[in-house]
């Protein structure tokens, strides 16, 4: 079950890289919740198919050439953890915006149920309960 998780979630990376909504909606479970990091400010939870496009047509009104690179792929059972690279340009002042983030993604019977937002490898690894 979890190199299919792993499989699961390349699939919905490369999704995402092609603003392929159906492809990601097909991989989302109904439940699907998106939990912002909690520092985000204004952070919050979106919820369903709806809410992730919701949150990546959010992103890219202040992102221009939004960009998602997910670094790695680690199985950790229920549990995807993926760092990744967000990067493109700000719409208004047009300069380059990078940021590093680790994604936790938890799987369902074949489907994304939740993916949630931390700064570093470390939280994320100790937030399913892995060691560093």
């Amino acid at each position: 079950m979890s190199q299919e998780n792993v499989d699961i979630a390349r699939q919905l990376n490369e999704a995402v890289r092609r603003r392929d909504m159906d492809a990601v909606l097909e991989l989302l479970d109904p439940t699907f919740e998106w939990w912002d990091r909690t520092d985000d400010p204004g952070a919050t939870v979106y919820r369903g198919g709806a809410g992730f496009a919701r949150h990546i047509a959010e992103l890219e009104e202040d992102v221009v050439e939004l960009h998602v690179d997910a670094e790695e792929f680690i199985d950790a059972g229920d549990y995807v953890i993926s760092p990744v690279r967000v990067h493109g340009r700000g719409r208004a002042s047009g300069a380059p915006f990078e940021e590093h983030e680790v994604h936790v993604l938890k799987l369902r019977n074949g489907k994304v149920t939740q993916l949630r937002e931390y700064h570093s490898k470390a939280d994320a690894l100790e937030a399913v309960g892995l060691p560093e």
